[in-house]
């Protein structure tokens, strides 16, 4: 994403990297120590150091540039989300192959969708707990846990928001009357709706949401019991141990082992598992349930 100002006038446009190399070789007129500043604050902007790069060539124009991001960033980019006064945008000056990924996401030049035209093909796919899945309206979602086949606990990338995504489906999206290839192929979900939690994961009752939304356990001995019990312990192990995630996510995910289970580590409580620690917790919570049940 790159803004040109022209004394207070700014014109967006989209190179690819070898593009915008070229363009900043030819201002900077090929000096090595420049390009390898240029080159610095660019990718300074992938890192998440900094929001954009600036290359100040005189009192009245600068040229600032960042990675795009995501789709969300670049429908607001192409929107002026990111400009101060007058803009415009000029799709001349853009990189073609940036022209056809506009085209393959579905967006105007003004960050609008176009038309209907493009085909949506369903993908079977196994949701598991850790992947990241692109949701057609432009967001990520890391699934925390998959309730059941079709329903997955997820958390939104861009603000950690949790979600159950009920009905969740994968699909392959391109433009329709186009052979379908490696370039033109969008991959991602969509879901029938969903019920949104908040940010705070030490407020969700797992159990509820797996009686509430998960494929019920089939408990008939001791061996079952402790099966499911390993189960949601590990449903919330994942949350705590997952790289990327924000810290207070998996801290609380570890508060909440520690209040439920006495630990969060995993060969302790193999162990108090085993001689039958949380048995009688299951079972008390059982009769719990059944006593409230009768109550209503």
């Amino acid at each position: 994403m790159v803004v040109e100002n022209r004394k207070g006038t700014e014109t967006n446009y989209l190179l690819n990297l070898t593009d915008y190399m070229g363009e900043a070789l030819k201002l900077w007129g090929g000096y090595a120590e420049d390009m390898a500043g240029v080159v610095s604050t660019l990718y300074g902007t992938r890192e998440d150091k900094k929001d954009w790069s600036d290359l100040y060539l005189s009192a009245n124009k600068s040229i600032h540039a960042s990675f795009c991001g995501g789709e969300p960033q670049l429908r607001q980019f192409l929107s002026g989300h990111f400009n101060d006064g007058e803009w415009s945008f000029d799709a001349e000056r853009c990189s073609e192959d940036c022209i056809d990924v506009l085209r393959i996401y579905n967006l105007n030049t003004d960050g609008h969708s176009l038309s209907p035209c493009l085909h949506y093909e369903r993908v079977e796919h196994s949701f598991h707990a850790g992947e990241v899945l692109h949701n057609m309206n432009g967001n990520d979602y890391r699934v925390l846990a998959a309730l059941s086949p079709k329903d997955l606990l997820l958390m939104s990338m861009a603000d950690s928001q949790i979600i159950v995504g009920r009905g969740v489906k994968l699909y392959e999206r391109y433009p329709k009357g186009e052979r379908p290839d490696d370039d033109s192929v969008v991959t991602g979900i969509e879901w029938d709706h969903g019920v949104y939690l908040g940010q705070d994961i030490t407020r969700i009752d797992f159990d509820i949401l797996k009686q509430e939304y998960g494929e019920p356990d089939r408990v008939e001995n001791v061996s079952d019991l402790r099966d499911m019990i390993r189960r949601n312990f590990w449903m919330q192990k994942n949350v705590e141990q997952k790289e990327g995630l924000p810290d207070r996510v998996r801290n609380a995910a570890r508060d909440c082992l520690e209040n439920t289970f006495g630990t969060s580590e995993p060969e302790v409580f193999d162990k108090m598992l085993d001689k039958g620690v949380y048995d009688g917790m299951y079972h008390a919570r059982e009769e719990q349930k059944q006593i409230s049940g009768q109550s209503r």
